[in-house]
């Protein structure tokens, strides 16, 4: 098995490979409709929240939810991954989010808000590192960092949409129809999976146990992922609320900056990190989400807002699949199900841990600095301390590289 620097530096002699095939294509379509859901979920539940009478704190708690189950899952969920068929297993978890967002439009009560979001963890469990799994049976071993992220590029085109539609739908309709409008994407996204024919490959057996659950060599690669994730998960939960403190119109306008340049910086830093290696372009990524961070505390108007976007679409926007690429190349094929399973054990025990911090960061600073809107300014401050941890992690690697 080569190291991670030689996994990420060595360049084939021949001709790359193309990572297009058909197969991807629609995992890419598939990957779009499940994220416009999400994206519509993610800003319209805050608010939703807010609506049922949520404080501050409860917000956080209402909204990270979901990764309670999430990770209650994986335990048993990780090991099949590679013992069953993923196409078949991807297809359920769509159900259940499908079923989810049905619920979401009838629920009118905090605790009946929280149950269906747990309901709604189970399917996440599943679906992202089964959808990530699924697509790197289809890349070629040369255009990995690539591949994976014009992959989440889906995830971009989401974010253009489905923010905006939500609020608008929210808006001018009610929550129930935001969420009935999701339901609808989740079906097509089941449609999609249906039409692709899965690939040959070697299936374990189904073992409950550690080393088939998750993959030793992807753990400091979702350490640092979690560590990203609990700074970055705060912006998908206060942003909203934070624009309307300080009466901000057209914040879905962020979300679509945001996703407008992720369609650039993605391929851009995906192609720069297959010939020079992913440590050394997740050092330029992290300086770009500080930044963006600390532009977020200092934004008094929607132009402080979208320059935060633009240097956020650099940051987790790039790092987070570079990491997932460190941590699907750490193994080989047959047990990419467990090393994505790993990576998003990290990335939900960030989503969980982040709003609930974030909330409470803000509620005890309050008193303290006697202005909400001073409050949610310092919490974004307060949020890059995790961050720090995963930029620790990823110059140790780069120090790994030269030595």
């Amino acid at each position: 098995m080569p190291s991670m620097a030689e996994e990420e530096t060595q360049v084939p002699a021949r001709r790359r490979e193309s990572i297009w095939s058909l197969p991807f294509v629609v995992l890419m379509a598939v990957n779009f409709f499940q994220s416009m859901a999400a994206f519509m979920a993610n800003t319209t539940i805050p608010v939703f929240a807010d609506y049922l009478g949520a404080s501050t704190a409860v917000v956080g708690t209402v909204v990270s939810s979901f990764a309670v189950t999430a990770l209650l899952i994986r335990p048993f969920a990780g090991p099949a991954f590679d013992s069953f068929s993923r196409k078949r297993l991807l297809l359920c978890a769509q159900a259940i989010i499908c079923v989810s967002f049905l619920l979401y439009s009838i629920v009118d009560s905090l605790p009946a808000l929280i149950a269906v979001r747990l309901l709604h963890g189970i399917g996440i469990g599943c679906s992202g590192p089964l959808a990530m799994s699924f697509v790197s049976e289809f890349l070629p071993p040369s255009r990995f960092a690539s591949g994976i992220s014009i992959y989440a590029l889906a995830q971009s085109f989401a974010q253009v949409i489905g923010p905006a539609v939500g609020l608008w739908l929210v808006d001018a309709f009610g929550f129930s129809n935001a969420y009935l409008l999701a339901a609808v994407f989740l079906i097509a996204a089941m449609g999609g999976i249906f039409t692709i024919k899965e690939p040959p490959r070697e299936k374990l057996p189904y073992q409950f146990k550690v080393s088939r659950m998750f993959a030793r060599e992807a753990i400091d690669k979702a350490v640092a992922l979690m560590l990203l994730a609990t700074s970055f998960s705060c912006t998908a939960s206060y942003l909203v609320l934070y624009a309307m403190l300080l009466d901000i119109p057209n914040v879905g306008l962020y979300f679509t900056v945001y996703a407008a340049c992720l369609i650039v910086t993605r391929p851009v830093l995906g192609n720069i990190a297959d010939r020079v290696g992913s440590p050394r372009v997740l050092v330029v990524g992290m300086l770009f989400f500080a930044a963006s961070y600390v532009a977020l505390s200092r934004a008094q108007d929607l132009t402080g807002l979208l320059i935060a976007a633009v240097l956020g679409s650099a940051g987790f926007g790039c790092c987070a699949p570079l990491l997932q690429t460190l941590g699907l190349s750490s193994v080989p094929p047959e047990r990419r199900g467990a090393a994505s399973n790993t990576m998003f054990t990290g990335l939900d025990v960030g989503m969980l841990l982040g709003p609930v911090v974030g909330g409470n960061a803000i509620e005890l600073m309050m008193p303290i600095l006697g202005s909400e809107i001073a409050a949610y300014s310092q919490m974004w401050i307060v949020m890059l301390i995790p961050a720090a941890g995963t930029l620790a992690l990823v110059l140790y690697w780069n120090i790994k590289l030269k030595n």
